[in-house]
């Protein structure tokens, strides 16, 4: 008697392919199919028809994942059901599009950077490393439908992730929790969402709107340079939003020895709604690649809008002029549309070519004059206006010596 699980060990195959491969005529493959159909999935019809071999992930108990998204006005619905596949493979349905182990909405939303480790230590009994690039499958999943009830954007996984949400609760907060907050973010001990990046950070409810407050002290010289870049990316932010171009808002203050640039979070709606957001990176798979490239490529494959591909090769020329040397895809996010993306809010724009460096040895002056790539030309000259005006401002605010020193070098070019 056919059996079809041995034949699908390695992923999804094509009826035809597997008609052909056994000799066997479709009713046959049919009939076998329905004996095995609690550990089979066919997929597609006529010839497109697939068929694949379901796997429980190594740790967790199913192979089956109710899906959901929140709204902007807080309310959960269903999304479909996530099944993981023989093979390292997966399916969402009902879009029955076969996937090559997760998909990429799963990675982008997972707990990251400074706030992942936190993540990692408050939720121990899940057994994570503390590093997400060494997360595997099962380590990704038990965080999203275990623990995922509060990751950045609107996509809840599995039972557990949904009653945690049912009963989720937002503790408003105040600028003066802000130093206790710090300490325990510190300590590992908030709990809020996770976002990434790895400079300390803790997520708050301030005034009835969802904000990621980023923090430095003043009590040694690599702190005091954080605190000037924290100061720097509210200018930048400040300095696109009065040019007209969508920036995250943000307000900077000092408050009992801390710096904080408290940022409004665009994956948030009020305090309950939520909106899904991906980076970059995950709508095209790639990394390592210039943002204005990777806009160029989502483009002309209908992906990104004229006007808002040439937004990002303007923020990636801007960066690059205001010393940004850390614009990797992550820091770049999109609204999923009908038929696309649309560009959200940049974000995480600051000189980090002057942040303090594993060794301690502060840069104190400014790094060279950047040139502009084939696909920034276009952008240059109104991204060399902004940074003008970025540099001018900065001359402007309270800094360190050293850092009022580069920003000098940097107004004078």
């Amino acid at each position: 008697m056919l059996e079809l699980q041995p034949y699908l060990v390695n992923g999804a195959r094509q009826a035809g392919e597997l008609v052909d491969a056994l000799g066997v005529s479709r009713v046959t493959l049919m009939n076998a199919y329905r004996r095995e159909v609690r550990q089979l999935l066919r997929l597609g019809r006529a010839r497109s028809t697939h068929y694949a071999a379901r796997r429980i992930v190594t740790g967790l108990s199913t192979d089956e994942f109710p899906a959901f998204r929140v709204d902007d006005i807080g309310q959960i619905a269903p999304a479909g059901t996530f099944i993981t596949l023989a093979g390292n493979e997966s399916v969402w349905l009902p879009d029955e599009s076969i996937i090559d182990g997760l998909p990429a909405e799963m990675h982008d939303i997972l707990p990251g950077g400074f706030l992942g480790r936190s993540y990692t230590q408050r939720h121990a009994d899940l057994g994570l490393p503390d590093d997400v690039a060494n997360w595997s499958d099962h380590h990704v999943l038990s965080a999203l439908s275990r623990r995922g009830e509060d990751l950045p954007g609107n996509l809840i996984i599995g039972h557990e992730s949904f009653d945690r949400f049912q009963n989720l609760q937002h503790s408003t907060r105040t600028i003066a929790d802000f130093p206790a907050l710090s300490m325990a973010s510190l300590a590992g001990e908030h709990a809020g969402s996770s976002a990434g990046g790895e400079q300390p950070k803790f997520t708050a409810l301030v005034d009835n709107q969802h904000c990621l407050v980023k923090f430095a002290t003043d009590q040694t010289d690599n702190a005091r340079r954080w605190q000037d870049l924290l100061t720097l990316e509210h200018i930048a932010l400040e300095t696109l939003r009065d040019s007209g171009i969508p920036a995250a808002e943000s307000v900077l203050l000092d408050t009992r020895g801390l710096r904080c640039l408290i940022i409004n979070r665009f994956d948030r709606i009020g305090i309950n709604g939520r909106r899904a957001v991906m980076s970059l990176a995950a709508a095209s798979g790639h990394a390592g690649i210039p943002w204005a490239d990777v806009a160029k490529e989502l483009e002309r494959d209908d992906l990104l809008g004229g006007s808002d591909y040439h937004r990002i090769t303007l923020l990636d020329a801007f960066g690059a002029l205001i010393a940004n040397t850390d614009r990797h895809l992550y820091n770049v996010l999109l609204y999923p549309a009908e038929s696309g993306y649309t560009l959200a809010p940049a974000f995480d724009q600051l000189p980090m070519a002057y942040a303090p460096p594993a060794s301690g040895n502060l840069r104190n002056s400014a790094i060279g004059t950047p040139r502009p790539t084939i696909n920034t030309l276009a952008a240059w000259d109104d991204a060399r206006v902004l940074a003008n005006e970025f540099w001018q401002r900065a001359e402007e605010q309270r800094l360190s010596d050293a850092m009022q020193g580069i920003v000098a070098e940097h107004v004078a070019r």
